[in-house]
């Protein structure tokens, strides 16, 4: 688990929360490529896709841990993300981890 410390809060940052977005992001940018374009000098032309996500964790005194996130669909012609799919996930979070204080914060 990943430390880190900024204005007196200490964060811990679960390697979970780096897979998914890693994972994440590769799926995105594999799926903008071109069927046609195998080579690395066409997906080195295309911008970087952006994704979106959350963050879940919980805030105990100066203590700050992040332990879970997922993605969130984004629609590209709307510039929007899929609201019902956010609290559909939301919903399943506050469920499983009724024990917990929550928080959510975005990524881009």
């Amino acid at each position: 688990m990943a430390s880190s410390s900024s204005s007196g809060l200490t964060f811990k940052l679960h390697p979970l929360v780096i897979v998914n977005i890693s994972d994440h992001y590769t799926r995105v940018k594999s799926q903008s490529l071109p069927p046609n374009s195998a080579s690395a000098a066409d997906a080195s032309s295309l911008p970087p896709p952006r994704v979106f996500g959350c963050v879940i964790g919980v805030q105990r005194g100066r203590t700050v841990e992040i332990f879970n996130s997922f993605e969130l669909l984004y629609d590209p012609s709307t510039h929007s993300l899929e609201r019902a799919f956010l609290e559909k996930k939301q919903e399943l979070c506050v469920y499983r981890l009724l024990s917990f204080c929550l928080f959510a914060l975005l990524w881009m």
